[in-house]
C-alpha cells in the first residue's frame, strides 16, 4: 500500500512545470497540441509513449481545458522526458 502511495505522489503532475500529456485513445493525440496551447502551456516535445506530449505549464489551466477524461496528466520525469531545469519555471 505504501509503495502505491509513493508511486502516486511521484507521478502526480506538478502545479507548474513539466507535465506529460498522455491520450487515452490514439485518435485523441491530435487534440493535445490545441489543448496545450489553449491552456498557455509551452510545447516541449514528444513524450515517451505513442501520441504523448511534454509541456511546461500550469496543471489547473490544463485540467480546465480537458473536456472529458480522455487525457492523463502525469509528472514528466527528467529521465524520460527531459530535465525541467533546462526550461526554467513555467509561465
Amino acid at each position: 500500500m505504501a509503495v502505491l502511495a509513493v508511486l502516486g505522489l511521484a507521478l502526480w503532475p506538478p502545479a507548474k512545470g513539466a507535465i506529460l500529456l498522455i491520450p487515452m485513445l490514439q485518435n485523441n493525440a491530435a487534440s493535445l497540441v490545441p489543448l496545450a496551447r489553449a491552456s498557455g502551456a509551452l510545447l516541449v516535445g514528444n513524450g515517451p509513449f505513442p501520441g504523448s506530449l511534454v509541456v511546461l505549464g500550469d496543471r489547473a489551466r490544463l485540467l480546465r481545458q480537458i473536456r472529458a477524461w480522455n487525457v492523463i496528466l502525469l509528472a514528466a520525469p527528467a529521465a524520460g522526458c527531459g530535465d525541467d531545469r533546462q526550461f526554467g519555471p513555467a509561465a
